[in-house]
């Protein structure tokens, strides 16, 4: 008899590999087959659109339009301080007035395309690329600024580029709390005991991380846009932290800022799943 499988859809991005390696390397003990299918982030929010995946990595700014179908996974989320996207200039700007400039966004239902809406609502044209297209179009001069999102944010300066807001201190110092990126999601209508065992099994998974990242390490590189060990360590010290390990406190408090931009007035705590059960 085989085993069920379980289907996880993520990111390539270090970050949800280095959640998922304990898994992918078949670390963790688990009656299950876990299958990993690794895409750009809005793929994934389409996928989330569709329903199409048990268990996926999407954009927080897309909850309100997948909440009736998907809960969030208390296990796996990119959320804190100092984790918001940049948006970068080709050329040196001497204000803020976008106004006719091309801006490369990383897709239409990113928390990134959110928090540009929000400070700079008009006046210029958007591009929607994949993350990882948007600094070569700003290089052969396709677009005048991008916002740029995991490893970009991390090297857009070796490129000559110039930064012109950090989106995410904006959000910061408006609100006063943490920025929500994303986070795993799970399918509402599966049975409860499958849905617990997946978040102690995410769990067991990012702890071996943690625990193991020497022998980690080589599996991000083969996923990671950026090969530099120093980008890939930097990028996991910024997006993986403890309201990764379990969303609480400052975190839930984070989500119902966020949530009430959105126009999602419920308690966050209500949408997340927590079995309470640890690595266990």
């Amino acid at each position: 008899m085989y085993p069920e499988r379980v289907e996880i859809t993520a990111s390539p991005c270090p970050n949800d590999v280095f959640i998922l390696s304990g898994l992918i390397l078949h670390k963790v003990l688990t009656p299950w087959e876990y299958s990993i299918r690794l895409a750009d982030i809005e793929t994934l929010n389409h996928w989330a659109l569709q329903g199409a995946f048990p268990v996926i990595k999407a954009s927080f700014a897309l909850y309100p339009e997948i909440h009736s179908r998907y809960q969030i996974l208390s296990c796996g989320s990119a959320l804190g301080f100092g984790v918001g996207p940049l948006l970068v200039s080709r050329k040196e700007l001497k204000g803020p007035d976008l106004e006719n400039l091309k801006v490369g966004i990383p897709g239409k239902y990113t928390t990134a395309h959110f928090l540009f809406n929000f400070f700079y609502p008009e006046g210029c044209q958007k591009v929607f690329l994949g993350y990882h297209e948007i600094i070569p179009a700003l290089l052969r001069g396709h677009i005048d600024l991008g916002v740029l999102i995991h490893e970009g944010r991390f090297v857009y300066s070796t490129y000559g580029l110039f930064l012109v807001q950090d989106l995410g201190a904006l959000w910061e110092e408006k609100v006063k709390a943490p920025l929500p990126l994303g986070g795993f999601f799970i399918q509402r209508d599966l049975k409860e005991e499958k849905k617990n065992k997946i978040l102690q099994d995410l769990r067991k998974s990012l702890d071996y991380a943690w625990k193991n990242s020497t022998e980690v390490y080589p599996l991000l590189k083969t996923h990671a846009q950026e090969l530099s060990e120093e980008v890939i360590s930097q990028h996991v010290k910024t997006y993986v932290n403890p309201f990764t390990f379990k969303l609480e406190g400052e975190a839930i408090r984070a989500l119902k800022v966020f949530f009430e931009v959105l126009g999602i007035k419920e308690d966050p705590e209500n949408f997340i799943w927590e079995t309470g059960d640890g690595i266990s």
